[in-house]
């Protein structure tokens, strides 16, 4: 049975792990495995992860197959976010579902999720960035109404790699 549950600080581990090992999932076909191994590490620290889970401006959700971890989302609002002349929108900064678990409609339910966030905090939009060359995921979120409003550099590793960075309006419930 599939849930949706907000981890605690006492989960950074396993959420941690959770994320090394679906963003490794992602993206290792595509980058350099020493690139990828940087990344992971720093940014996928359990410490760091539950810093993030103790801060009020940022919100995470993953989703429990049986009570095991097979996805998350992580949002950030005001000052939180990457970019910081976005603070009235509400920032998708990641949200990854194991590869075992892709295709059941997961990630639209957490993109829900973040939708919901905004319209609870009065914001007006969601965005994100995404990789250039993640063609499946550009074209989800093309799907769910994002359109591409600019691009920054994301530092993969020691790599600098472009991010298109999109947005969706919400509409009124």
């Amino acid at each position: 049975m599939l849930t949706i549950a907000s981890p605690t600080v006492g989960d950074a581990a396993t959420l941690a792990r959770l994320k090394a090992e679906t963003f490794s999932e992602a993206f290792a076909d595509a980058n350099a495995p020493e690139e990828l191994a940087a990344h992971v590490a720093r940014s996928f620290d359990p410490d760091l992860i539950a810093g993030e889970l103790a801060d009020e401006r940022r919100d995470t959700w993953w989703v429990l197959d049986a009570g095991i971890p097979v996805g998350y989302l992580k949002v950030n609002r005001a000052l939180a976010q990457t970019v910081s002349n976005l603070t009235d929108g509400l920032e998708v900064e990641q949200v990854y579902i194991r590869r075992s678990h892709q295709g059941r409609g997961l990630g639209g339910r957490l993109l829900d999720l973040a939708d919901q966030t905004a319209r609870a905090h009065g914001l007006g939009y969601v965005w994100l960035g995404v990789w250039e060359h993640n063609a499946n995921a550009i074209s989800l979120y093309r799907r769910r109404g994002f359109r591409v409003f600019d691009e920054h550099v994301f530092m993969f590793g020691n790599e600098a790699q472009r991010d298109l960075l999109m947005r969706a309006e919400l509409t009124p419930e």
